[in-house]
């Protein structure tokens, strides 16, 4: 039985967001306000719109055609997000605050805010030039990370280990794109922190954030920060740094003023306590509430749905188990000539495996393309080895060819 009706702002590429398509409709009237006409997105949907997604009075006025007694709105789309936010605020509609997703958005001024409030703080500064980023990494002692202020995907983000590599970085964070999102605006320069990094995923309803899942991040392709795959378990609040990480994220959405909606936030965590990276206003993304669900089966999309609805979100345990992201990627620079996934889904614990390029497709490793990835593999089991050992196996059935590019081996 259908429980009301969402109305889903953005939609991100079927290989990444297919699931959550089906989650929706599978629970709610779906409607959608896409920036095109929708494709494949159409299978799942009962009505939608289309609109210049960049301009908030077109988005407010959309969501109003769609927009009933029983909607509500939705978004996990990072480069709508403010955008959303606005229009929902501006239509009275229950949404996080167009303030908070800015908060969320602005590395600069989330680095303000939780210094202000009293959190773990990270040394940083905003850089116009190449010679005030150069005095600022002086300042805080190297090695540092210089990247994009309000960009994604770790698009333009790199640690700089000397003086003279600074330039370079800089010019890099200043010509990355990631989609619409703004650039132009300055770039941050912050110490670099040293130890793993994990993401918590929470869900926020009239302020009170719980905690719900956690991943440990492959991280790849030094000195930049590609995210290579997801390692995704429940939170149980056993692990040692489990109270701090939890303090700081609660701390992080009140500092924010996050308070509503399904949140990603990104930490590292060091030697000397828990660091925030970011803390993103929207679900995360590469699967990870994919892998959640197959670990845990607690559906963050449907919660993300029920919070936008100002209703509870069903966040209780299935099952208690290990489920891995993994990401293939090309050996070189090149062009697509083939690509397939063989039996990899027949590997005994796989769950998910898909391309996600296709022939005549150029991909260029980091940190000249966002994520250029051939593949995706996803496994469960009882632990991570478990997991390692079935995504061992599953890789050697990807296979493909990419025609270097020129330059490259081979070409």
């Amino acid at each position: 039985m259908q429980q009301g009706h969402i109305i889903l702002v953005g939609s991100g590429g079927q290989p990444y967001r297919d699931y959550a398509f089906r989650s929706l409709a599978g629970r709610y009237r779906l409607s959608a306000l896409l920036p095109a006409e929708p494709t494949w997105q159409r299978a799942y949907l009962r009505d939608w719109r289309t609109a210049d997604m960049s301009d908030q009075g077109a988005v407010a006025a959309a969501l109003k055609e769609l927009a009933g007694a029983d909607s509500a709105v939705l978004t996990w789309d990072e480069t709508v997000l403010e955008v959303t936010a606005g229009a929902a605020e501006d239509l009275g509609l229950h949404h996080m605050s167009a303030e908070s997703a800015r908060r969320c958005r602005d590395k600069a001024a989330t680095r303000g805010l939780l210094a202000a409030a009293g959190l773990p703080a990270i040394r940083y500064g905003l850089a116009h030039t190449a010679g005030e980023a150069r005095e600022i990494a002086e300042r805080i002692g190297f090695p540092v990370v210089v990247k994009p202020r309000a960009l994604a995907g770790s698009v333009g983000v790199v640690r700089v280990d000397d003086a003279g590599a600074v330039a370079a970085a800089f010019d890099l964070a200043g010509g990355a794109a990631y989609a619409t999102l703004p650039t132009g605006h300055g770039i941050l320069v912050e110490e670099f922190l040293d130890g793993p990094e994990i993401s918590v995923d929470s869900a926020v309803l009239d302020g009170e954030v719980t905690c719900v899942q956690v991943a440990a991040k492959r991280l790849g392709y030094a000195p930049h920060f590609e995210e290579t795959g997801h390692l995704v378990k429940g939170w149980d609040g056993t692990e040692p740094w489990a109270g701090e990480v939890r303090e700081l994220v609660t701390g992080a959405h009140a500092a924010l003023g996050v308070a509503a909606g399904v949140t990603h936030a990104e930490v590292r965590l060091t030697r000397s306590g828990p660091r925030l990276v970011e803390l993103n206003g929207r679900l995360g993304g590469d699967l990870i509430p994919y892998a959640g669900q197959l670990a845990t089966g607690v559906d963050l999309v449907r919660a993300a749905a029920a919070v936008a609805r100002r209703e509870p979100p069903d966040l209780t345990p299935a099952r208690s188990r290990t489920a891995e992201v993994r990401f293939v990627y090309p050996p070189h620079d090149g062009r697509v000539a083939a690509v397939s996934v063989g039996r990899a889904a027949d590997v005994p614990g796989v769950v998910h495996a898909a391309t996600l390029a296709e022939p005549g497709d150029t991909l260029l490793l980091p940190p000249r393309q966002p994520i250029p990835r051939l593949a995706v593999l996803i496994a469960r089991a009882e632990d991570e080895a478990g997991c390692a050992r079935i995504l061992d196996r599953a890789r050697a059935e990807v296979t493909a060819e990419v025609v270097p590019a020129a330059g490259e081996p081979g070409r």
